[in-house]
């Protein structure tokens, strides 16, 4: 009998090699996971980084972009033709330089409910935009300031 457990207690102990082999396979189970927590964070960083990057040039260009409704009312109120080409050339311009920043301005063609914000409704017999109060744009295919438009229905 006692050969019996003397056998049994030694079969449960693990043999030098099968040790390391278990402390390997743990060792490499924390560096796999040490390494996608690793990847994942530089994932993030790089997100942060770059909605960063979008937010302060969001920020940078809203100031321009008031500028722009500015000169598009100035355009409407002026009545001498030749101040209304100079209007039109800085227009021009700045459109030019906030298309090359990526800045597109959002249509006004067609009402839109999800990217126009109505400022007042008109009764007119026909649903349609009547007239446009300030230009909304959108950075790299992302809105970022609405049309304000009246529309008529």
């Amino acid at each position: 009998m006692e050969e019996n457990n003397q056998v049994t207690e030694e079969t449960n102990e693990l043999t030098p090699l099968e040790e390391v082999s278990e402390k390997l396979a743990q060792s490499e189970d924390k560096y796999v996971r040490l390494y996608a927590e690793f990847d994942n964070y530089k994932r993030r960083t790089m997100k942060d980084k770059e909605e960063l990057v979008v937010n302060t040039k969001v920020k940078m260009l809203s100031s321009i972009l008031d500028m722009d409704n500015d000169l598009a009312i100035a355009i409407k109120s002026v009545k001498s033709d030749e101040a209304k080409e100079g209007l039109s050339l800085i227009t021009q311009k700045l459109d030019n330089f906030l298309k090359s920043q990526g800045v597109e301005v959002i249509q006004t063609e067609t009402y839109d409910d999800e990217i126009h914000e109505v400022i007042s409704v008109m009764e007119i017999g026909e649903s349609k935009i009547i007239d446009v109060i300030s230009k909304g744009y959108s950075l790299n295919g992302r809105p970022f300031r609405y049309p304000k438009i009246i529309l008529g229905k």
